[in-house]
């Protein structure tokens, strides 16, 4: 399987999550079962972030690569980091609300820890 080909795999796993997660959040909301705007905002972004990288590695990235005639990873390399930081402080936050007995959903931690580690090896591979 090529390079390219495993970096779409990743950045469309990490899409559906996002989506996944950011669909709850809206659920949840519309339900009264939470009025967390942070939540609101970082999955928002989140799914922001992953449909800019989605763009980028599909149209923006051979663009930028015949343009300069070199590999050009760090508009690609920023949306990843950012993602990542966000994922990380969401999976963060869920597991510390998880131990301190403020919910007993362990899926939010589990997604976010899943994107965590495809944004790091997906960064990884473009950089």
């Amino acid at each position: 399987m090529g390079r390219d080909m495993v970096n779409l795999i990743f950045i469309s796993v990490i899409l559906f999550l996002s989506l996944w997660e950011t669909a709850g959040i809206y659920l949840a909301r519309t339900r009264g079962l939470t009025r967390n705007v942070s939540r609101l905002l970082t999955h928002s972004l989140i799914l922001t972030f992953s449909v800019v990288a989605l763009i980028q590695i599909l149209f923006w990235e051979d663009a930028l690569n015949s343009l300069f005639r070199q590999t050009v990873a760090a508009p690609v390399a920023a949306v990843l980091f950012f993602m990542f930081v966000l994922s990380f402080a969401e999976s963060f936050s869920a597991a510390k609300a998880r131990l301190t007995g403020l919910t007993k959903n362990i899926s939010r931690t589990l997604t976010h820890g899943i994107i965590c580690v495809l944004v790091g090896a997906l960064f990884f591979r473009i950089i």
